[in-house]
């Protein structure tokens, strides 16, 4: 998808129905139906009447895609200059435009900082990085002070790192977000977490999980692991399990850094580094709450793991997270942590591994063979078969990719692999055994939603390359 320059406004690339998107030996011009050179040289400043120009058509929705986004940042530039003049409200209105443009995107964060020698902010759009407008520093540096003022931060403080919240109203809805500003060597690099608190949590079901998992979180007791990168939707699958098992006969706990989504049923208390307060010590303090089901959000140091253990084996149910890239490498990970293989066998009662992939835009996706470059890295199953494609269209805001869907792999701990665990196996012989169960690993169930269509060869390597 090419980009427009801002040679001309973008009501004059729509009157004369052409855009200017490259600029090197030739200008390069896209048009939609017919192109009229001599109607564009009266536009063009003086300085490009004498470059060759050179034209490529384009569908006219693409035309007009291109020029709604310049649309925008024209529209920032306006409500940036009425902030410069400090007009009323002006920057407020800067900043609610950026927000309800990140909102309309379904952007998970914004980035505000310093990049390729301009300040700009990107959006992190289904796990990806988009730009989305570009600045001068004088309007960096305020949206940098309004932001930091908003969320009750040090607006002095340009040499330490702060976390701060702010919430915001915008079509009769509630946002969130998380604010986290470090300092950089040009400058301080802001970015905001969206919060969405009017999304209704997804079930194990929409997730995509089989029967199977409702059926293990019945255990009395045990631990359950939900594995991977930061980014991979851990948060989310353990809010969808305490939705399964939350009801008025069971005592949850959480321990949350920080509380993402308040929920009913659930006694949910946040870590707190700065009041001293981290897991271990909240873990010690619960235990004496009489829980029935205990969720820590992440497991970093051996003491915790300890309590956790310790936890699980006098009968809580405790759930909670690691950052492994695949499931049997968060048994190395707690082993590795100090964890004694006996215990372990004991008490794990099932690890998720997950990862997040795009789903491919239903609108503008197209059949097509992998490059015969990526055959080397597919079972010779999948080798020289038809998949599908990412092409870009107006829906799908030309990125080929609407959302996202769940892969993941799950390792069920029966008496076999609890007694290989406790006798110490080596991982090629747990692997052996788990393939002899019918284990699907991530790789090979994003190949399968790959070959249905959901996602790409592209996106699946992409996530899974270093998990295969």
């Amino acid at each position: 998808m090419k980009t427009i320059l801002p040679i001309l406004q973008s009501k004059i690339y729509q009157k004369i129905q052409m855009l200017i998107y490259d600029i090197q030996e030739e200008i390069r011009i896209a048009y939609t139906h017919s192109y009229n050179a001599l109607l564009l040289q009266e536009f063009l400043p003086q300085a490009y009447k004498n470059i060759p120009l050179h034209f490529t058509r384009i569908p006219q929705q693409d035309f007009d895609f291109l020029c709604q986004k310049l649309q925008k940042q024209e529209h920032f530039n306006t409500l940036s200059a009425q902030a410069l003049n400090q007009e009323e409200n002006a920057l407020d209105a800067l900043l609610d435009y950026i927000f309800t443009e990140s909102i309309a995107l379904n952007a998970s964060d914004i980035h505000l900082e310093f990049l390729l020698e301009t300040y700009c902010l990107r959006v992190r759009i289904d796990g990806i990085m988009q730009e989305l407008f570009r600045m001068e520093k004088n309007i960096f540096d305020l949206l940098c002070t309004k932001i930091k003022l908003l969320s009750n931060l040090d607006i002095h403080q340009l040499k330490k790192p702060q976390d701060g919240r702010l919430q915001k109203i915008y079509q009769s809805q509630s946002y969130d977000f998380r604010i986290s500003t470090i300092p950089t060597h040009n400058a301080q690099s802001i970015v905001i977490r969206i919060l969405y608190k009017q999304t209704k949590l997804l079930s194990l079901q929409d997730l995509g999980f089989s029967q199977t998992l409702s059926s293990l979180l019945q255990a009395p007791n045990g631990l359950i692991f939900v594995c991977g990168p930061t980014g991979s939707g851990k948060s989310t699958t353990l809010y969808a399990i305490l939705e399964e098992l939350a009801s008025l006969e069971k005592k949850i706990i959480t321990l949350e850094e920080p509380i993402e989504y308040q929920r009913p049923l659930l006694t949910q208390i946040p870590i707190s580094e700065a009041n001293h307060f981290d897991f271990s010590d909240a873990l010690r303090s619960i235990l004496r709450q009489d829980p029935d089901i205990i969720m820590i959000g992440e497991i970093r140091d051996y003491e915790t793991l300890s309590l956790t253990i310790r936890s699980s084996l006098t009968g809580h149910l405790v759930l909670s997270t690691l950052h492994t890239n695949d499931a049997l490498s968060s048994l190395e990970r707690l082993l590795d942590m100090g964890a004694k293989p006996y215990l372990l066998s004991s008490i794990l009662r099932l690890i998720l591994s997950q990862r997040l992939v795009r789903r491919l835009c239903p609108h503008c996706k197209t059949h097509t063979k992998p490059p015969k470059s990526l055959n080397s890295l597919l079972p010779s199953s999948y080798q020289n078969q038809l998949f599908y494609s990412p092409k870009g269209c107006a829906k799908c805001h030309y990125r080929g990719y609407q959302g996202r869907v769940m892969i993941y792999e799950m390792i069920v701990f029966d008496s076999v692999l609890s007694a290989m665990i406790a006798k110490e196996a080596k991982k090629e012989e747990l692997h052996q055994y788990l393939l002899s169960q019918g284990f699907v690993s991530l790789f090979e169930y994003g190949l399968k939603k790959a070959k249905e269509g959901i996602t790409s060869i592209e996106e699946v390597l992409r996530v899974c390359l270093y998990a295969i």
